[in-house]
């Protein structure tokens, strides 16, 4: 089946486009208009929320209208689709909505980011669809310059419905233990950057769909750890001297070669100097690697024109692929040392 762009439809949020026409739209502020709608609805049944980033204060802001509106029926839910990632939404909201039983649902299986603003009224023949830049937090709602719009339409399209059910198989309930685990891992990481020893944030029970499409790993493959802060911002990243003895035939101090680079899957390649430097490292400009790709793996692959091909495996991009490979790379040169291994 493909969609209105002729896009074969995939079962992971990642790869579902939301497109379709609808019957009106106007530019608005999505607190008051969200909060009038709420006021005068009277056949509705069914209030979603997609929000990359949700807190405490943000929920205050409609809260009071939201609960107002889901209790004044016995029939009508309340379901939010919260996203963990770069830990800004906070515990203390998901603890909120559930004691206010709204049905919170967290984001664990999907590749990327999970980025969406969307608020969804359902009822009869009727839908409002609120889309816009504005996260769930007080400044989002109230201080910071957004945009966004307010969809009006009887029939909603096919393809917007396939979104809304990837984006609910690649959830699941707000238990207590998973709540617990997001809260733990979140506070360690804010202590760990207080401290500049982290820099970005993955959850540890995000995981990427089974059918996410990558490369096989082959014999001969030098696979390494890039650490989070090495290089902050920049594009030079390091791997032991045994790495580049083995895989390069680099060995002593001051030892150098050029080489062919490319990116797996490109056929464009640029000529790279590698150096052996005297802490026991070799380095090498990877201009792809941007910063929120740490922490991450890098797979070096000979190729058959005496050039090296690699890829770059982020963690928050794809968490089950990099936690494989990151237990993979057994060879350190000292404890504490980045991680790699030889296929």
């Amino acid at each position: 089946m493909q969609d209105s762009n002729g896009v074969k439809r995939q079962s992971t949020v990642s790869t579902v486009l939301p497109t379709g026409t609808f019957e009106s739209w106007t530019v608005t502020s999505l607190r008051e208009s969200l909060i009038a709608e709420l006021a005068s609805d009277r056949s509705s049944t069914t209030l979603r929320m997609f929000f990359y980033a949700v807190t405490s204060t943000g929920w205050s802001e409609i809260r009071r209208p939201v609960l107002k509106w889901m209790r004044s029926r016995t029939s009508r839910s309340v379901t939010a689709y919260v996203g963990t990632d770069h830990a800004m939404t906070d515990p203390a909201a998901i603890e909120s909505m559930k004691q206010a039983r709204v049905n919170v649902r967290l984001m664990r299986t999907y590749r990327g980011v999970f980025h969406p603003k969307v608020v969804w009224l359902t009822g009869d023949r009727k839908n409002v669809v609120w889309v816009g830049s504005n996260n769930l937090t007080k400044d989002g709602l109230l201080y910071n310059i957004e945009f966004a719009v307010l969809i009006r339409s009887r029939e909603i399209p096919p393809e917007l419905n396939h979104w809304a059910e990837a984006v609910a198989a690649g959830s699941n309930e707000a238990t207590d233990e998973l709540l617990d685990s997001y809260k733990k891992e979140r506070e360690r990481f804010e202590r760990n950057r207080a401290v500049a020893r982290s820099t970005t944030f993955t959850w540890s029970r995000k995981k990427e769909p089974e059918k996410t499409r990558q490369a096989i790993l082959r014999k001969g493959d030098l696979i390494v750890e890039i650490m989070p802060e090495e290089t902050r911002g920049g594009t030079q990243i390091q791997f032991p001297r045994e790495a580049a003895k083995e895989f390069l035939g680099l060995e002593k101090v001051g030892d150098q070669t050029i080489i062919n680079l490319h990116r797996i899957g490109t056929a464009e390649s640029r000529q790279l100097i590698v150096t052996v430097f005297k802490n026991n490292t070799v380095r090498l400009s990877i201009n792809e690697l941007e910063y929120r790709d740490r922490p991450c793996v890098i797979i070096f692959r000979k190729t058959r024109r005496d050039g090296i091909a690699f890829e770059i495996v982020p963690e928050n991009i794809f968490p089950t692929r990099y936690r494989t490979l990151i237990a993979m790379c057994t060879r350190q040169t000292r404890a504490g040392s980045r991680r790699w291994i030889i296929r």
